[in-house]
């Protein structure tokens, strides 16, 4: 598997609205014939308020397959539907759906009225990486984002090979997180003019007055810009690097859990010590000992340089936790939700893929009036279209759907709590079934 590369993305997209309250909520899936006054009219909704709800225009065409959230609990059976389909949708099992609608069979009439079961509330951690702008733009979106984000991991500040640290303009998203009650953190790479580069964090991590300087340089950017800690995003960590790592996260934190300051690390999806193999430098049992909060990254099991494919399957995701909860405190997991999607070409000469906001997959398909396909073994939805030059493309992203299936998982798991790349260019869908799913602390 490839190492997370969106780091260098140009997002073609930015969308992002204004909160509703938490409610109820159903997902529907769209089949031939229906629009948002249908189903409205069906739902005894308005049209308006359903197309606020899913980020759409009033006058937008649906597609087939397209997830749409709908308020209440009363789901109104489509033909041709099972019961399984229903409970899939909704991350429940068959038994519980016929439980709460006492019903003694698995048969289904169209039209039938059904109560979708809620979820128990839990309470979670919530963080985000947050690339800074100006400081209109920084106040904004922090101001809007409140409700539903713990912390910020305010990205990127890097070493040089002599450990310094190259200085981000943060535009005072620090101090503008802190008086909105969020809780802001520097990020840490091990970029270069190369990409994530080995041989940087080899090298500052390997030499003990290096790696001394280094984690005393961390503590000063820390406490001179008041944040809260650091959020250590070191990637392609080399195997023979382990010892290393482990030596360098423990004396990291001891430094910075002296003055109260906290340690959090981002970590590649593992299924056991030493599997796969080159993820062997990433010690999550070791790590997990020191840091205060690590950051799965649970996705990128495709990538654009790689064949098409979902981007965050779910049963890669089920065998990555199973590991890390058995030799990681729960208390300190967060699931990794990916909120972008990949396009590769299917045909033609250039195979290799691009990346944008979910956002801007759900224009594409709407553009193309491409019909949405879900991968019910991975979870994840997907499409197909034809571009201006005749050449087919295959788009994966995350709908509801999916990201109800991954919000189940972390409740499941009994996880601290979750986070993604990037604030700003996550759908309204997100927040809302987050704040319908969840208490964020």
């Amino acid at each position: 598997m490839k190492h997370k590369c969106i780091l260098f993305f140009t997002m073609l997209f930015v969308f992002f609205i204004p909160l509703f309250s938490a409610q109820a909520l159903v997902i529907y899936e769209v089949k031939q014939g229906d629009s948002l006054n249908k189903i409205s009219k069906q739902y005894k909704g308005n049209s308006k308020d359903i197309s606020k709800l899913n980020g759409l225009k009033r006058d937008d065409k649906l597609v087939i397959g397209q997830a749409l959230l709908l308020p209440g609990t009363t789901y109104y059976v489509k033909s041709g539907e099972t019961l399984w389909d229903i409970a899939y949708r909704h991350s429940l099992s068959t038994s519980k759906l016929k439980d709460r609608n006492k019903m003694t069979n698995d048969t289904l009439i169209p039209g039938q009225k059904l109560i979708i079961p809620s979820s128990p509330k839990k309470t979670i951690w919530t963080g985000t990486y947050f690339v800074p702008k100006d400081k209109h733009y920084n106040n904004w979106i922090l101001e809007h984002s409140k409700n539903a984000v713990t912390g910020i991991f305010v990205f990127e500040y890097h070493p040089t090979t002599n450990a310094n640290l190259i200085q981000v303009n943060e535009k005072e998203s620090n101090k503008l997180a802190w008086k909105k009650g969020i809780i802001p953190y520097a990020t840490l790479t091990n970029l270069s003019y190369k990409g994530f580069d080995p041989n940087l964090i080899h090298k500052l991590i390997s030499n003990i007055t290096l790696r001394k300087k280094f984690i005393n340089n961390i503590y000063a950017l820390l406490d001179r810009n008041d944040y809260k800690g650091v959020s250590i995003d070191f990637e392609m960590v080399k195997p023979t690097d382990r010892n290393y790592l482990n030596l360098f996260i423990k004396e990291l934190s001891t430094k910075l859990h002296r003055s109260k300051m906290e340690v959090l690390i981002a970590m590649p999806p593992k299924e056991g010590d030493r599997i796969p193999d080159y993820y062997n430098g990433y010690d999550y049992k070791t790590i997990g000992k020191y840091v205060d909060k690590m950051f799965l990254m649970t996705y990128n099991w495709h990538w654009p340089s790689g064949p098409p494919g979902p981007i965050a399957p779910l049963d890669k995701i089920n065998t990555t936790l199973q590991y890390a909860v058995s030799v990681v405190p729960r208390s300190k997991l967060l699931l990794g939700i990916p909120q972008y999607a990949y396009d590769w070409p299917i045909t033609g000469e250039n195979r290799k893929g691009s990346a944008y906001s979910t956002q801007n997959a759900i224009e594409m398909y709407k553009k193309y009036e491409s019909q949405v396909y879900f991968d019910q073994n991975a979870s994840s939805p997907a499409f197909r279209y034809i571009d201006k030059n005749g050449i087919q493309h295959e788009v994966w992203f995350e709908d509801p759907r999916s990201l109800l299936s991954k919000f189940r998982l972390a409740k499941k798991y009994g996880l601290a709590g979750m986070g993604c790349w990037h604030l700003g260019i996550s759908i309204l869908q997100t927040e809302k079934l987050l704040l319908t799913e969840f208490r964020i602390k």
